[in-house]
């Protein structure tokens, strides 16, 4: 299940680094909104708080605001709130539940 997120985080990538919006989160992924060119099968990592996400990029897809990238993480690495939760996190769930309770 994929959580919607705003969240600004450290992208690493080798010796650089940026700060870059987390804009969704699931067990062994996440998306990100950047100004900086990726390339698919780039190995980066996500640095969220004192937690570290090393990550495949999967996915790039420019807009005119920069790129959209969705990245993987390896096998053994995962994700979930108890580790670390986005200040701004919302379930798509929560709202499908509240509609069918209306």
């Amino acid at each position: 299940m994929r959580f919607l997120c705003s969240e600004l985080v450290v992208l690493k990538r080798g010796s650089r680094q940026s700060t870059v919006n987390l804009e969704e989160i699931w067990t062994n992924g996440a998306a990100i909104e950047t100004d900086d060119v990726l390339e698919t099968g780039e190995t980066v990592e996500l640095e969220c708080g004192e937690n570290r996400f090393p990550a495949t990029v999967t996915l790039v897809a420019k807009h005119e605001f920069g790129c959209r990238v969705e990245m993987e993480f390896p096998q053994g690495v995962t994700w979930s709130p108890e580790v670390f939760q986005p200040h701004h996190m919302l379930d798509p769930q929560s709202l499908v539940a509240k509609k069918a309770e209306n």
